[in-house]
């Protein structure tokens, strides 16, 4: 089941002895563990029917989970770290997989076992294989445009803020989708806005943490206008965050194949939600690239891209000096010789 399915389970009561933690949305990970643990664990009583294991053995959350919990109904057991579940060998790994999985259906009526996975989970392992079996395998995928917007207008509720939706795409494209940073992100917005309801597009693009992605977008911005000394600056703010040149190179060049792409999809009159699925990208930023696109054809949005990979092949021949050759593409896409 999906992140929304298991609340809904725990508002109607239903709780899994066994449960599966898994995907890349930390954040809501984390608020549905902390909504378990509420739910299953006696007030006051927590610290005495939690216990939170790393990296452990098989025989030990064997072991845990046998023991009894403390004037409550349930023990809950949470497993971190289980390189059983992970890419690569574990010690023992055939013998503990086995041993575990084999277990699962034992685990008895007053323990809650949950296993953790924060990383990569490697569905072809037999552990793996036998959680996801479960009903209670909880997968926290990423949020699609719409949830994020919900998102953002439940933890904006409580401060008494809001936000439309270009405000909330704006937030999305200028500190990204990470949802622990993006409550951070909130906070600030709310302080700033003050006694005023409403946080606007505006208020974002003042005093949101900008990702690197969207220095990035606005320094091709300034280049494909032929503004060198605004990409500089920008190139200056990037390296002084700590990115390193070939990484910045990196993102100038998939930026510039996402315009080219755009703009054979634009001649072929693709529609611009599939556009955007396509190249990966929010609508909102689609329309930021539509303008960038505006300003120059296939043919010399192609030649901009084979720069961008000469430059990269530069580098790595030894030919030129990370700096030199960053330098010079930027002032050849600026369209100074």
């Amino acid at each position: 089941m999906d992140q929304w399915a298991f609340f809904d389970e725990l508002k109607a009561g239903k709780v899994h002895n066994v449960y599966l933690f898994y995907g890349p949305e930390a954040y809501i990970r984390k608020s549905a563990l902390a909504a378990l643990e509420k739910k299953v664990l006696m007030p006051g009583l927590e610290s005495m029917n939690r216990t939170v294991m790393s990296a452990p053995s098989a025989q030990a959350v064997i072991e845990s989970c046998e023991t009894l919990p403390m004037m409550s109904d349930y023990r809950l057991i949470i497993v971190q770290d289980c390189a059983l579940l992970e890419s690569g060998k574990a010690k023992d790994e055939a013998q503990d997989s086995e041993l575990l999985a084999a277990y699962l259906p034992r685990v008895p009526e007053t323990t809650c076992l949950v296993f953790d996975v924060s990383g990569a989970m490697d569905k072809r392992k037999k552990l793996s294989r036998a959680l996801l079996a479960l009903p209670g395998a909880v997968s926290f995928d990423a949020l699609d445009d719409a949830q994020l917007t919900r998102w953002i207008g439940q933890t904006l509720r409580p401060m008494g803020k809001r936000m439309d939706r270009a405000a909330c795409e704006a937030l999305a494209f200028t500190s990204g989708r990470d949802l622990t940073l993006l409550h951070g992100e909130l906070e600030k917005l709310a302080a700033y806005a003050g006694e005023r309801e409403e946080i606007t597009a505006q208020d974002v693009e003042r005093i949101a943490t900008h990702t690197a992605e969207c220095t990035v977008f606005a320094m091709v911005d300034a280049l494909s206008a032929g503004k060198a000394e605004e990409a500089f600056a920008l190139l200056d703010v990037l390296l002084a965050a700590g990115e390193q040149r070939i990484g910045i190179l990196a993102m100038i060049t998939r930026h510039y194949r996402q315009m080219m792409h755009l703009c054979a999809m634009q001649a072929q009159r693709v529609p611009q939600a599939q556009a955007a699925k396509t190249l990966g990208i929010p609508p909102f930023a689609l329309t930021r690239l539509s303008r960038q696109v505006g300003r120059r054809s296939y043919d010399a949005l192609k030649a901009d891209v084979s720069l961008c990979v000469q430059t990269d092949y530069d580098i790595k021949r030894g030919a030129l000096r990370e700096d030199a050759a960053l330098d010079r593409l930027m002032l050849l896409l600026a369209g100074e010789k």
